[in-house]
């Protein structure tokens, strides 16, 4: 039984499940019943695998039911496992074009026998998809920008969507090599936030190894003396450099830091020679151990020089930067306060948008004071923990917030950001944001460049002139820690904590699962070297209160 199985990884195989159904023209009931709930998995709370999985399942369709017990039980799903052989690898990254669903994969692939992108992007351009049933000539051309899209962004994933699949294949790849020279390495054990492929180095395998189900997690491409590449049934690269049980620390050492870092650290050491722990090469380096995700070559320098703790995911006591049901989140405000205090947080700041996103469901002012009304009937049923009542406020074109200073006045801190009118020159930017800043209600600057990695690089910023101005007016700068956003960039975190500027960790959570998200935003924050007294929401909650008296200027 695998009872280490998460939701998200549920839902990720039940999505792929769906997918291949309807690309193979297979049972759409089956199909629509596992993407539904591929979406409930994400949200839901209670981990389904935990437990009799006959019991987590209950709650599920008969159908459902019986496929999340075979997952857990056997660790696998037959009839998809099935699928996965009989899908042609092109179909995969077609699976990633925006636009098709698996219904027109199915008559892309049956009925034009086109199975790799390289032969779509040439029959849209010639014309050729307008004569197939569901497609025409708009769509053609929007399947030729999409394609041109992903080849632009292809070479990247999110660090989210591949650090389960990462962890899973070393284990496995410990399990069926039975030891434990086998680790990841390069840009993901880094916790890049996008990185190309997993980088793994392990010892060599047998000529056996094939017949030890490695096929379930790694389809192998290609095989040397040096290493082997292959892909996950996900289709995410995978590297495995060979090492030996002499030659395994230094190379997981030389493989894991970047080109400048690796470079400068040997440049300190005698000899390269044999090393039992990472930790003795840092020390023949007289160097503190720099921990994997600073290896590259910014912040760890001055970390060096002064070595104190970094910020880790159970330093953080408060949930701050949170959506309900009041605007676009999928859980009522009483669920989700009720969740943070299972997850024995002492304080959760509830901050959904401001009228100005309308198409958020932004709250309008009587809707605010009606919340506000909520919040302190829930405050008297709960002590010692406390919701703190903020508004996520659009900064409007000119800087100026979405409310008036009076109104602002009535929340116990104020979280801005810009959601429209993106495209903006860097010193309108500047301008606009440094105006929100100086704005005496604000208290926090939510994602600072309004970026979505691998989707649009946000607008551009003179970073140093807008940290400056937040070290001036004492307001804090938010890391965003939705995987996808993961905004202000961690790089920007030395120049924040040399000019004093205190840092706030938000999973910017719309639901409930969301608020792990946190795990993100920790990562990218150790990467700049935050620490734990750097860290606005690693304060217990009598010194966010006592903060708050002293630094709120309205």
């Amino acid at each position: 039984m695998n009872n280490s199985l998460t939701n998200r990884e549920i839902s990720r195989q039940f999505r792929l499940f769906a997918e291949l159904l309807l690309i193979h023209g297979k049972n759409e009931r089956l199909a629509d019943l596992l993407s539904g709930a591929a979406y409930r998995l994400q949200r839901m709370e209670t981990e389904v695998a935990e437990g009799d999985p006959g019991v987590g399942s209950s709650s599920f369709r008969p159908e459902i039911a019986k496929c999340i017990k075979e997952l857990v039980t056997t660790g696998t799903l037959q009839g998809l496992d099935e699928l996965v052989q009989l899908t042609p690898a092109g179909l995969y990254d077609m699976m990633r074009i925006k636009g098709l669903g698996g219904k027109k994969l199915h008559i892309l692939w049956k009925r034009a026998k086109i199975d790799n992108i390289e032969q779509l992007l040439a029959a849209a351009k010639s014309g050729q998809l307008r004569k197939l049933p569901g497609f025409a000539k708009k769509t053609e051309e929007n399947l030729v920008q999409a394609i041109e899209h992903l080849n632009e962004s292809s070479v990247e994933f999110h660090y989210a969507d591949v650090a389960a699949a990462a962890t899973s294949l070393v284990t496995h790849l410990q399990k069926v090599l039975k030891t434990t020279f086998v680790s990841l390495c390069g840009e993901i054990r880094r916790q890049a936030t996008t990185v190309s492929r997993i980088e793994v180095i392990a010892l060599p395998f047998p000529r056996s190894v094939k017949a030890a189900g490695l096929k379930k997690i790694l389809h192998i491409a290609t095989r040397n003396g040096n290493s082997t590449e292959g892909y996950t049934p996900e289709e995410i690269p995978v590297t495995i450099y060979h090492a030996t049980a002499e030659t395994f620390i230094w190379q997981l050492f030389e493989r894991t830091g970047n080109a400048e870092h690796v470079e400068k650290v040997t440049k300190k050491i005698r000899r390269r020679g044999s090393y039992k722990e990472e930790s003795e090469i840092y020390k023949a380096a007289k160097l503190p151990f720099i921990v994997p995700e600073m290896r590259e070559d910014l912040a760890e320098w001055e970390y060096a020089k002064r070595p104190r703790p970094l910020i880790e995911v159970a330093d953080i006591r408060g949930v701050v930067h949170n959506h309900t049901t009041w605007s676009d989140g999928v859980d009522r405000l009483e669920d989700f306060v009720a969740a943070c205090r299972r997850k024995k947080f002492e304080y959760v700041v509830i901050s959904d948008h401001s009228k100005n996103a309308h198409y958020a469901g932004g709250l309008k002012e009587e809707k605010v004071l009606r919340q506000l009304e909520r919040i302190d009937e829930l405050n008297a049923q709960m002590k010692p923990f406390r919701i703190l009542s903020s508004i996520e406020c659009d900064i409007l074109v000119n800087g100026d917030l979405d409310f008036p200073k009076a109104l602002l006045k009535k929340f116990d801190l104020v979280i801005v950001s810009i959601h429209q009118q993106l495209k903006m020159t860097e010193e309108k930017a500047t301008a606009r944001v440094i105006r929100a800043i100086e704005n005496p209600a604000t208290t926090i600057l939510g994602h600072m460049t309004g970026r979505q990695l691998l989707v649009r690089p946000g607008y551009p910023l003179d970073f140093k002139k807008v940290i400056d101005a937040c070290a001036s007016n004492d307001v804090i700068i938010e890391i965003n820690a939705n995987p996808y956003r993961l905004d202000m960039d961690w790089s920007h975190l030395p120049y924040a904590l040399k000019k004093g500027v205190m840092i706030s960790i938000d999973p910017d959570a719309h639901s409930i699962p969301e608020i792990d998200n946190i795990q993100w935003g920790v990562a990218a924050a150790r990467k700049g070297g935050l620490t734990r007294e750097a860290t606005w929401n690693a304060m217990p909650l009598k010194g966010v209160e006592e903060w708050l008296r002293k630094h709120r200027k309205v």
